[in-house]
């Protein structure tokens, strides 16, 4: 999952966040917001301008035409945050139980299906009938 990624990387950085942005046409959404929050057990900040790609490209532009001095500073003049969301304890609760218990074991089951797939698309011509007899096994 998206989460588990998430904590993947943060514990090889040694760095976590203390919020989530989201972005996007699901930030439209205040239950989507809402279940963000609880699985990432963060709050969960919905900006004013939705458009972040063109938003991060202003910010680079500043930057770089030296309006401000450092990206700190760019950030903190040219985002706006529009709302945040709060995790809801016992939504983050039930969310991390049900992570642990089932979605941290998908991928066990997926790379396989993953790794066959990547076969059929990128391997040999000659392997697809050998990897089609897998699953009729």
């Amino acid at each position: 999952t998206l989460k588990n990624n998430y904590d993947n990387m943060c514990n090889e950085m040694n760095h976590f966040a203390k919020h989530v942005i989201i972005t996007g046409g699901g930030s439209n959404s205040d239950l989507f917001m809402q279940i963000f929050a609880d699985v990432f057990n963060l709050p969960a900040r919905r900006n004013a301008i939705n458009g972040c790609a063109s938003l991060g490209a202003a910010i680079n532009t500043a930057v770089g035409l030296g309006l401000y001095p450092d990206y700190a500073t760019a950030v903190d003049k040219m985002v706006r945050v529009k709302d945040i969301f709060i995790p809801i304890e016992s939504n983050a609760k039930r969310y991390d139980a049900m992570n642990k218990g089932i979605f941290k074991d998908l991928t066990k089951h997926t790379d396989v299906i993953l790794k066959k797939s990547y076969e059929v698309m990128h391997g040999e011509l000659g392997n697809v009938d050998s990897i089609q007899s897998w699953s009729n096994a």
